[in-house]
């Protein structure tokens, strides 16, 4: 211990030393208190060796000095006699001592009994920090989710150009650029990817070429000619009878997925379709419409999507809706993220148009919303790298104005998403700036809707039938 605080320490000392009256005691008094005070500051540096600023700062100085009042009462209580009248004189020079030091010297002294009270206070504000940072970063998720998830724009003024559509939000989600996934190999009956991702092609198969319009919002006529290439996926559920998925059944497991794929095989039901173990099987190829959604209708920035069998890629789960203990195995969460990068970056699939099958499907005739129902809650998206779609107000509602009834509510559960309210109100919002009751309004868009389904089919019937003449032609030339 440095010349200069072993002085200041003596000097504090000496004050309280000249309260006995016998030199010896007084000594005795002065050097074991000094003795403490010097160990006290040993360990205290010890302590700091690696934290050198804190033992430079004053405030380090200034505890040991608090320290040392309480090793000089400590050691006074000691010392003098337990009469009466001595231990009031006690008291006295307490008080002269700094405010500081008597609370430390009093809180020292009821260390025990206060120690419970402390106990309780330190839980109390740990639980209390804890709940504010619950609190903020809920607060913070629901930001985040809301500016995420806010996911559509206005566009226009006119009747179907004020709705707002699905967007992909910028810098939140992975860049799947074609350069970024590509096909490292391809063997017989599979294809490898750069991301991981092996694609199973045993089972694959031919349809009818792609063949679809790209509509503006809420207009009969078209935007562009015909389209071929996909340009967004919609999820499904294979609703296939689940066994429980543990190593005694995975014998039965395998044979319940062989007949599901043939089954869609068969039936071209889905481009893709991912088992329990997570293995991916290409059925129908990418550019032939597989049979998979049905009545549907989708909207993004860009155009307005009807029968998504042309447009949207299908990509099936292995799996049920309502199977509370299991909805997708954990290999299937990872094959499904794999695959979404694959399919996103070979056809530049915007995250806007990744979608679940219930969002999509209607019934034109009750104009009824959700006629599937599979993923109609609990789709993943973020683990697939997605925004979630759950909270944008789908095109059937907002924009063509289906709607839903008791039946409808029940088969989901009791609750619909988020998003079909928020869909409800802007449609509401649209037949008001038209000068139109939401009933009217509704019978119209019903007839836009048909308008946009037959001229969509009549021009790929169309298509096909210029392709069969053409081929055909081929074929009589060789």
């Amino acid at each position: 211990m440095s010349v200069e605080p072993t002085l200041s320490y003596s000097k504090i000392v000496e004050r309280y030393a000249h309260f006995f009256d016998r030199p010896e005691v007084r000594l005795r008094f002065l050097n074991h208190t000094l003795a403490q005070q010097a160990a006290s500051r040993e360990r205290a540096d010890a302590l700091l060796a690696r934290i050198p600023f804190l033992k430079r700062a004053r405030l380090y100085d200034q505890a040991l000095k608090l320290w040392l009042y309480h090793l000089i009462f400590q050691e006074l209580g000691r010392l003098v006699p337990s009469a009466t009248e001595e231990r009031r004189r006690i008291k006295r020079l307490k008080g002269r001592a700094p405010l500081a030091s008597r609370l430390l010297f009093g809180c020292y002294r009821h260390r025990r009994a206060l120690a419970f009270p402390c106990l309780l206070l330190l839980a109390a504000s740990l639980f209390g920090v804890y709940s504010g940072l619950a609190w903020s970063a809920r607060r913070a998720n629901d930001y985040l989710a809301a500016r995420n998830h806010d996911g559509r724009q206005a566009a226009g003024k006119s009747w179907g150009q004020s709705a707002v559509y699905a967007q992909t939000p910028q810098g939140r989600l992975p860049d799947y650029r074609p350069e970024k996934v590509w096909l490292v190999e391809q063997g017989e009956g599979f294809e490898r990817y750069s991301n991981g991702a092996r694609v199973l092609t045993e089972m694959g198969t031919t349809n009818r070429a792609r063949g679809y319009y790209l509509f503006r919002q809420g207009k009969a006529a078209i935007g562009e000619g015909l389209k071929h290439e996909p340009v967004g996926i919609v999820y499904h559920t294979s609703e296939s009878d689940m066994l429980p998925f543990t190593p005694d059944n995975n014998a039965s497991i395998e044979s319940r997925s062989r007949a599901l794929l043939e089954y869609v095989r068969r039936n071209k039901s889905y481009n893709y379709v991912i088992d329990r173990f997570g293995q991916i099987y290409k059925i129908v190829r990418d550019e032939d419409a597989a049979n998979h959604a049905g009545n549907s209708v989708w909207s993004d920035s860009t155009a307005t999507y009807v029968g998504l069998n042309e447009s949207f890629l299908g990509v099936c789960f292995e799996t049920k809706t309502g199977e509370a203990e299991e909805q997708l195995t954990e290999a299937q969460l990872v094959a499904g993220r794999l695959l979404t990068q694959v399919l996103r970056s070979r056809h530049k699939i915007d995250d806007a148009d990744c979608v679940t099958h219930a969002l999509v499907s209607v019934n034109p005739s009750n104009m009824r919303i959700c006629f599937h129902h599979d993923w109609a809650h609990g789709f993943p998206f973020g683990a697939f790298g997605l925004s979630d779609k759950y909270g944008v107000a789908p095109a059937s509602v907002a924009e063509f104005g289906f709607t839903y009834d008791d039946d409808v509510v029940a088969e989901l559960g009791g609750a619909l998403w988020p998003g079909v309210g928020a869909g409800e109100e802007e449609f509401r919002q649209h037949a008001e700036g038209a000068g139109q009751r939401p009933e009217e309004a509704r019978r119209m868009m019903r007839g836009v809707y048909r308008q946009q389904m037959e001229l969509q089919s009549r021009a790929r019937a169309a298509d096909d039938e210029a392709k069969g003449v053409k081929v055909g032609a081929e074929l009589a030339l060789d």
